[in-house]
């Protein structure tokens, strides 16, 4: 197989059932889940539509799968040369390259969902997709509605740059919906995301002390493979005899700041890698890759291997 980045997905792409089927026919997908399950004291592939709804649910039923996925692969031969994670993915792809392993990574979702979950639940918030429109004009009128709120707390950020054409605004619900009003007006088209609240904002700074003490406790390992950042849309430039340090500031940053996907998509790119690997529920990641990298060619590793 020609060189490949591995790519794996975030919150959003779970669906009830998921996983059930390499349950059945994988011996090591059906270890992971079982210990996840155990550890979590949760039945993390018999997950109904309505509890997968629940962050706290989704986010380790969503990195089980991907990981499984990607231990699946490892035992067939199939390995990346680097590897990026959308959101909640990055912390798959810090699991799958071995900075964190298998417990301490599901501790880690556990506690980040917790606190995500917190977070929604002291401000509220939305997320809409904006389709067909230019990075400057997003972030033109989210400063626009921003400075026009400005003293009461109200505020949209452009929070994940997906691909060309296509960015998800986060914010508090007063801006984002006067956002979403001035996009509607122009005839961009507005998606909202079912989603508990403002992710990658400064809105999940709330209770962020919780996680960077549990992080404070983990051990962290040299990558097995180049891994690109959410937050820069680089690739990691592990010191590793500051690796822990690094970490306690760059997870919370990460889960309070945009994602820069298709930077990461391009960048991988730019290096020659023209095969994409996307490991998890859906298709999403896939769909940017074929906006940000036209060129590359695509694969998807999902429910049957």
């Amino acid at each position: 197989m020609k060189a490949n980045a591995f790519l794996f997905t975030g919150q959003g792409a779970q669906f009830e059932g998921m996983g059930k089927d390499l349950y059945n026919n994988h011996k090591i997908f059906k270890n992971i889940a079982d210990e996840a399950s155990e550890h979590l004291k949760l039945d993390i592939i018999n997950l109904s539509s309505d509890e997968l709804a629940k962050t706290e649910n989704a986010q380790p039923a969503i990195f089980v799968l991907s990981y499984g996925i990607y231990k699946i692969l490892e035992e067939y031969n199939i390995t990346p040369v680097c590897a990026a994670g959308f959101s909640l993915g990055e912390i798959t792809a810090l699991a799958a390259s071995g900075v964190i392993n298998l417990t301490d990574s599901l501790n880690l979702i556990s506690v980040r969902g917790e606190v995500m979950r917190e977070a929604c639940e002291h401000t509220p918030g939305l997320m809409y997709s904006i389709i067909g429109a230019e990075d400057n004009l997003v972030e033109d009128i989210c400063r626009e509605v921003s400075e026009d709120l400005k003293g009461s707390n109200n505020f949209v950020i452009p929070a994940n740059y997906n691909c060309p054409g296509q960015i998800v605004i986060s914010g508090d619900s007063i801006a984002v919906e006067t956002a979403v009003k001035i996009f509607t007006e122009k005839k961009i088209r507005a998606i909202k995301l079912n989603v508990a609240g403002a992710f990658h904002t400064k809105i999940m700074r709330y209770k962020q002390d919780i996680l960077i003490d549990f992080l404070k406790t983990l051990e962290y390992n040299e990558p097995k493979f180049d891994l690109y950042s959410n937050l820069t849309g680089e690739k990691f430039n592990f010191d590793n005899k500051n690796l822990k340090s690094f970490m306690l500031n760059y997870i919370p940053e990460q889960m309070s700041n945009p994602v820069r996907f298709r930077e990461c998509l391009e960048n991988i790119n730019k290096r020659g890698i023209g095969l994409f690997i996307e490991i998890g529920a859906g298709k999403v990641l896939s769909g940017f890759v074929r906006r940000a990298c036209p060129a590359a060619e695509i694969k998807n590793y999902g429910e049957m291997i």
